[in-house]
């Protein structure tokens, strides 16, 4: 059989799409139409309507609050996220569903975006909690375990940046205060591991523990929600070194 010969506008489009998709990665999950046409070397106009077709395909998906664009979680699902073969969605997955088993808990991996927590990755447990997170979404650092773990991990220029930005009060146990707040994140670092309880949600603790690259960076955060009922002083030692072990898997298989 053959086939009608691509000219060189399809063509050129066709390419462009795909280095489009290709410039989303665990460093840069989101990203605005102007860091898209600058990466692309391509005018702002072009890159809008080569954002908007793959909208409609359903590859990638607009975050009107951000103004930015991120994959859709089906193009996650094939564990595209990235082209090179080490990508954290799909080096992650497996660890973070027998985490969600193996707790009961639910189980989420993310990253710092914008200076905020952005979620990779949710897998609910038999029995989930409503949780204010989903693949994609977007929480603040001071508030979440695994903010407070990948913040832990920042220059403290990075840290003051977030401090001045105003420590949102959600809870009643809402760390606010800017010393306060650093001084915990003296003890993540130390401890290798943050607990979270009802400071985002009233009656839900979390547990988060850092990956790390071959750099021994941290660049990622493994964590687990769930009812405080459940997630208590009798088991939060068991459920710390559960976390904390995913957080190794993951750290060994980006490092290998």
């Amino acid at each position: 059989m053959r086939y009608p010969a691509m000219n060189s506008y399809h063509y050129s489009s066709l390419r462009n799409a795909l280095r489009l998709l290709n410039l989303f990665s665990v460093e840069e999950p989101e990203l605005q139409l102007e860091e898209i046409a600058s990466q692309l070397e391509i005018g702002q106009s072009t890159a809008y309507r080569l954002v908007h077709t793959l909208i409609m395909e359903g590859f990638i998906v607009r975050d009107p609050s951000a103004k930015s664009y991120r994959l859709a979680a089906s193009v996650l699902a094939l564990g595209h996220t990235l082209i090179k073969k080490e990508n954290l969605y799909h080096l992650s997955i497996d660890i973070i569903e027998k985490l969600a088993v193996r707790t009961g808990e639910t189980a989420h991996i993310g990253i710092l975006k914008d200076l905020q927590l952005l979620y990779l990755l949710k897998i609910d447990s038999a029995h989930p909690v409503h949780l204010l997170s989903h693949a994609g979404k977007k929480n603040p650092l001071h508030s979440t375990s695994t903010g407070q773990v990948l913040l832990a991990c920042q220059e403290m220029s990075t840290i003051e940046q977030v401090t001045e930005r105003g420590l949102v009060s959600f809870t009643s146990k809402t760390i606010n205060d800017s010393v306060k707040l650093k001084n915990l994140l003296e003890t993540i670092r130390t401890t290798g591991y943050a607990v979270s309880k009802e400071e985002l949600h009233e009656g839900v603790v979390s547990i988060a523990a850092p990956v790390r690259n071959r750099k021994n960076k941290t660049i990622a955060a493994v964590s687990i929600a769930g009812p405080i009922t459940r997630i208590n002083e009798r088991t939060i030692p068991k459920l710390i070194k559960q976390v904390k072990q995913a957080a190794a898997e993951v750290t060994t298989r980006l490092q290998s």
